[in-house]
C-alpha cells in the first residue's frame, strides 16, 4: 500500500493543516487533508474509512477510485462495506476496472476462489487472508453449521486462527453465530434464507 515516506509526509501535511481549523482552510488545502487522511488510515489498515475518502475524493480526482475499490474490497466484513461496495459498483466508472468480475462477486457475497483471491492480493500487494471473513460471511449463507476444521480449509488457517476469526466477528457482531468448542463446530444464525440456484452456486465454488 502506502509507503512509510508517504505516511509522515501525509501526518506532518494533516497536522499543520489541522493547526489552522479546517473552516480556515482554502479549498485546495481541504483536498490534500482528505487525500492526506485517506493515505493515513491506509497505514494504519483502517481500510474501509480510507475506502469511503477515496470514493469521495474520485468525484473531483479519478485516479483515486482504483484506490477506492482495492481499500474496500480489502475492508472487514460488515454491513458498510457491503454498502460502500455497492455504491462504488453501481459507478458507471468502475464498469472499466480490471477488478470489475471480482467486485461484482464481492458485491453479491458468492464464495471467492483462491487463485481470484490470490490473483488480486498479487496484483494489489495486499494480504490474501483479508479475504477470510468474506468467505466465512459467504459461507454462513449456505449453511447452518460446519465444523471449525472445514471452515479453516476453505480458508487456508490453522484451526486456532480460525477460532480466533470467529470469535473476534462475533464479538464486534459482524457474525451472527455460535461456537460449539467441545464438537468443533459453529452455528450459524440465519437472518436471509438464498435461493437453491444460489446454494448450488455456493456450493459448486467451494468444491473447485
Amino acid at each position: 500500500m502506502q509507503n512509510q515516506e508517504s505516511y509522515q509526509e501525509a501526518r506532518l501535511l494533516l497536522s499543520k493543516n489541522l493547526e489552522k481549523g479546517r473552516a480556515k482552510l482554502s479549498a485546495e488545502e481541504k483536498l490534500k487533508c482528505d487525500i492526506a487522511q485517506a493515505i493515513i488510515y491506509e497505514h494504519d489498515q483502517k481500510r474501509l474509512q480510507a475506502a469511503s475518502i477515496y470514493y469521495n475524493l474520485s468525484q473531483k480526482l479519478p485516479i483515486y477510485l482504483e484506490r477506492a475499490i482495492i481499500n474496500g474490497l480489502t475492508a472487514p466484513a460488515s454491513a458498510k462495506r457491503q454498502a460502500l461496495l455497492l455504491t462504488i459498483f453501481r459507478d458507471s466508472r468502475s464498469q472499466k476496472s480490471k477488478w470489475l468480475p471480482f467486485l461484482k462477486s464481492n458485491v453479491q457475497q458468492v464464495l471467492l476462489k483462491w487463485t481470484d483471491i490470490e490473483n488480486f492480493a498479487q496484483d494489489t500487494k495486499t494480504n490474501a487472508s483479508l479475504f477470510c471473513e468474506h468467505i466465512i460471511t459467504a459461507i454462513s449463507r449456505f449453511y447452518s453449521n460446519i465444523s471449525i476444521q472445514k471452515l479453516a480449509q476453505y480458508c487456508k488457517l490453522k484451526e486456532d486462527q480460525a477460532y480466533e476469526l470467529l470469535e473476534n466477528m462475533i464479538i464486534t457482531e459482524r457474525l451472527q453465530a455460535q461456537i460449539d468448542q467441545q464438537q468443533g463446530y459453529i452455528y450459524f444464525q440465519h437472518t436471509e434464507q438464498c435461493t437453491i440456484e444460489e446454494f448450488c452456486t455456493n456450493l459448486y465454488s467451494i468444491c473447485q
